[in-house]
């Protein structure tokens, strides 16, 4: 088929890192961080390819911008360019018989202290062609990313019934009570707990409910939002550090607190047995995922 210059020159690909970036944060200023550039390069090159398009990407509502239906458009047709060349590097690395490409995944902030990570990271330093993009998020969070092609799976610590999802489980972890005073702990019941405060961060709903729901079977009315809060942070080694300083208690997966535990900086709560919660990797059913990916996902189960 015959071409000409023009039919390379209609958009310059590399403005597309600017334009995704602010597409993804809706913000210029988060743009710039993502994507590792000045806020007004981010705005320059966003600039240069509406005036490439010849249309506006990008509508402002109050301190946000929001893609405007072209903008919609551009992002699909380059996520479909980003994967139509990966697929082709796929398959000129698998000419070589080695593994090469980008791998993106989600999980919730505790799976970071997990034993599985520093093995994932040893498994890469055999495959240093395989670069790693891990997002630190909610369990709802890494659904929405998974749906909306953001990250090739994720980590989560339920299942939902949406048709498109695939679920296969990774391993369990359990979660405990622990406050950095032994007694807070070990005098318990529906009615004292509820006097108790509590260190709210990311997640931590979804363990409150489970632990109260497992410790006091026949208050089924007790939650989250019967508890009092001492104290917020947004991340949860900070709210292991706000318990082990005696600011409150908290329900975390025994993983991230075993070492506090051992050293008897943290104490915890008794059950009528452990609290186990299952932890599966998500996918899209039937998707065919290009084999680095393939290859991240079975370290994982090799691993568990």
């Amino acid at each position: 088929m015959p071409f000409s210059n023009r039919d390379f020159m209609l958009m310059d690909a590399r403005l597309f890192k600017a334009f995704m970036a602010a597409a993804q944060t809706r913000s210029f200023t988060h743009a710039a961080t993502r994507a590792h550039m000045t806020q007004s390069g981010v705005s320059q090159h966003i600039a240069k390819l509406e005036e490439q398009v010849g249309v506006t990407l990008f509508k402002r509502i109050g301190k946000k911008v929001v893609l405007t239906d072209a903008g919609e458009a551009l992002t699909h047709y380059i996520s479909q360019q980003m994967q139509s060349t990966q697929q082709f590097m796929d398959r000129v690395h698998a000419m070589e018989t080695r593994i090469a490409g980008l791998v993106s995944y989600a999980m919730p902030p505790s799976c970071l202290m997990s034993p599985h990570f520093p093995m994932l990271l040893e498994r890469r330093l055999h495959h240093p062609d395989i670069e790693l993009n891990i997002t630190l998020t909610s369990t709802q969070e890494v659904v929405r990313m998974v749906l909306d092609d953001l990250a090739d799976f994720g980590f989560v610590t339920e299942k939902n019934d949406h048709p498109l999802l695939d679920y296969r489980l990774f391993c369990q972890e359990e979660y405990v009570l622990v406050s950095s005073n032994k007694a807070d702990v070990e005098s318990l019941d529906e009615a004292t707990i509820l006097t108790r405060p509590f260190i709210n961060y990311p997640g931590s709903a979804y363990y409150y409910d489970h632990w109260l729901k497992h410790a006091f079977a026949h208050r089924c009315n007790l939650n989250a939002y019967s508890l009092t809060y001492a104290g917020e942070i947004n991340a949860i080694h900070g709210a292991i550090d706000m318990v082990v300083g005696g600011l409150g208690m908290a329900v975390i997966p025994s993983h991230c607190v075993a070492s506090e535990l051992e050293a008897g900086q943290l104490h915890r709560a008794e059950t009528p047995g452990p609290l186990m919660n299952n932890i599966y990797i998500t996918t899209i059913k039937g998707h065919d995922y290009p084999s680095r990916v393939e290859q991240v996902i079975e370290w994982f189960f090799d691993m568990a």
